[in-house]
């Protein structure tokens, strides 16, 4: 089974901060990205393997795949950071029985009827239902851009308890 170092919602998937922060600070030398669209896009996953540091493995994967390959126990023991496109997403995976004890929420761009909570953290009211699903099932929701800057609870920036 993989032992998942780091859970991170971020709607970039892989990018400068990933690469240059994030694979370091956790020391992942596998990325999971678990994303249906990224998954059927031929394009999309070649852009994510040019962008993935040489010597790291990455997988593109479906969400309900990405499921059964981090619990597989036959698939090797390494270091997974695991990337979602959005709350759904990783609601999903938690469903399908990946459990994390925290999920990282990075990046969840502007949109239409989205409201801003951090400088890069928009959410809708249906966002922050399915997190709060996510907290019910005793995940912790920390808020952080890079490892360097200070956490923030989710619910603490939302307004919510």
């Amino acid at each position: 089974m993989e032992q998942i170092a780091h859970v991170r919602i971020d709607d970039r998937l892989i990018h400068g901060q990933i690469v240059h922060a994030w694979i370091t600070s956790v020391g992942a030398n596998t990325i999971v990205v678990a994303d249906d669209a990224a998954a059927k896009d031929d394009l999309r996953k070649s852009l994510l393997r040019m962008a993935t540091p040489k010597g790291v493995r990455l997988k593109v994967l479906p969400v309900a795949k990405a499921a059964r390959f981090l619990l597989d126990p036959e698939t090797d023991t390494t270091k997974v950071l695991l990337i979602l496109r959005d709350v759904e997403g990783a609601l999903a995976l938690v469903e399908a029985g990946v459990v994390p004890e925290e999920i990282n929420v990075g990046n969840v761009s502007a949109a239409p009827g989205k409201t801003q909570y951090f400088k890069s953290v928009f959410l809708d009211e249906k966002d922050i239902e399915h997190f709060e699903q996510l907290r019910d099932r005793g995940i912790s929701l920390e808020v952080q851009v890079v490892p360097t800057e200070r956490k923030e609870e989710l619910f603490h920036l939302i307004g919510r308890k």
